[in-house]
């Protein structure tokens, strides 16, 4: 009985401690994990979207340019990891991170300037505050008559940088309020028709009822256009704004969209990638279904606002050894085999670029069930797509092929 008696006290022990130093691991990725206005940790890097702070370790937390929900007089906050909580140091309470949330985003989505993006397109940004000052992530030309991001750029490898945000500080004008109207009421549509893929089909199946297609199982999805890996991890929450977001058929979102977007991650944080590597990505057209003999465009709310794009494209530049690649994905799973040779609007390069794994992976990039894609050279890219912006187009016809990341020095 006294034998019985040491193992079970044995295994309680056991157990105990290792609950007792069970660390405490924050999964950026989980919106679920994570408060609804996560802070941003300072003292601890992310990895593959996860923070791991170890039993007894300190993380600070702060909410740049805000305050802390459960305390609203503090923007910082140091706690010590326990039992997969955290015990706060300002009053010794032990929290779950989720009741560490900040009052509001720690990061904006704002009007703002954007070079080579004139009216009636509208600049945006991606910022947050950082070291007294404003940090610019991405910026956007936004067609916000119809509620489509034209063109989206990260606010790194040599992007021109941002002028000084005034929006809050200027006393607005008539026009400023109404653009502001108008922009809150693009948020607001986009908002209620991307949070829901349900939602979001049956107003398709509505607008094509009494049009003869089948669908064959294939539905539309909230797609970003910029992936959230293109970012450092804490900072990957700006890809979720609705400005990011775009409707795609969910085989082409799940298969190379995916595939191109976890490809050009891995080459903007590779450890070799130079810091002059720039990318942008951008819709272009608006895709078309059969319903009969003829073809109706894809738009989600009356008036042609919120297109289903018809083509999603990629382009990665390294502005220091002048050459870029343009990667392309058909928003099209329904296209036939005679359309192809029109919808590929370049001779394709994707099988001699080394850096694509997963898109050259089983070929997949040529079956249009999972969204046709293609490579082209920057100059072949510009006869279609013109809007660029003029710092990319500099010394355009010097501008060769990126086909691997390696530097030549």
């Amino acid at each position: 009985m006294d034998f019985v008696l040491r193992v079970v006290l044995i295994v309680f022990c056991f157990k105990y401690a290792a609950f007792a130093d069970s660390p405490c691991v924050i999964e950026l990725e989980c919106a679920e994990c994570i408060p609804d206005n996560m802070p941003l940790v300072t003292s601890h890097r992310a990895a593959n979207g996860t923070i791991v702070v170890e039993a007894g370790d300190e993380l600070m937390l702060v909410c740049s340019g805000g305050k802390f929900l459960a305390y609203p007089l503090r923007d910082t906050l140091a706690a010590v990891c326990e039992r997969g909580r955290y015990r706060v140091r300002h009053d010794g309470a032990l929290r779950h991170l989720i009741e560490l949330g900040c009052q509001e985003n720690v990061f904006e989505d704002v009007l703002h300037e954007v070079a080579d993006c004139a009216p009636p397109l509208q600049g945006r940004a991606y910022q947050t505050q950082a070291g007294g000052g404003v940090r610019h992530l991405a910026a956007l030309c936004f067609d916000a008559d119809r509620g489509l991001a034209r063109l989206a750029r990260l606010a790194a490898g040599g992007a021109p940088p941002l002028p000084p945000h005034t929006h809050r500080a200027a006393p607005l004008t008539l026009l400023g309020n109404f653009n502001h109207m108008f922009d809150a009421k693009n948020r607001h549509d986009a908002a209620m028709l991307y949070s829901d893929d349900a939602r979001m089909n049956r107003r398709l199946r509505e607008l094509l009822r009494h049009d003869r297609h089948s669908f064959a199982d294939q539905a539309l999805t909230a797609a970003r256009l910029l992936g959230s890996h293109y970012f450092d991890d804490q900072n990957m929450r700006v890809a979720d704004f609705v400005s990011n977001r775009v409707a795609v058929w969910r085989s082409v979102a799940l298969g190379n969209l995916r595939h191109v977007q976890r490809d050009v991650a891995r080459a903007l944080h590779a450890p070799a990638a130079p810091a002059t590597l720039a990318l942008l990505a951008g819709t272009r057209g608006v895709a078309k279904l059969r319903a009969g003999r003829d073809r109706t465009a894809l738009y989600l709310k009356a008036g042609e606002r919120f297109p289903v794009p018809e083509y999603i494209w990629t382009l990665v530049v390294d502005t220091r050894r002048r050459k870029a690649l343009a990667v392309v994905v058909l928003n099209d799973p329904f296209v036939a085999v005679s359309e192809i040779r029109n919808a590929v609007f370049c001779e394709s390069a994707c099988s001699s670029v080394g850096w694509l794994h997963d898109l050259k992976r089983n070929r997949n990039y040529e079956t249009p069930v999972y969204g046709l894609a293609f490579c082209c050279s920057l100059q072949n890219f510009t006869k279609v797509v013109t809007d660029l912006p003029r710092d990319i187009l500099k010394d355009l016809p010097n501008i060769g092929m990126l086909t691997d990341l390696a530097s030549d020095e």
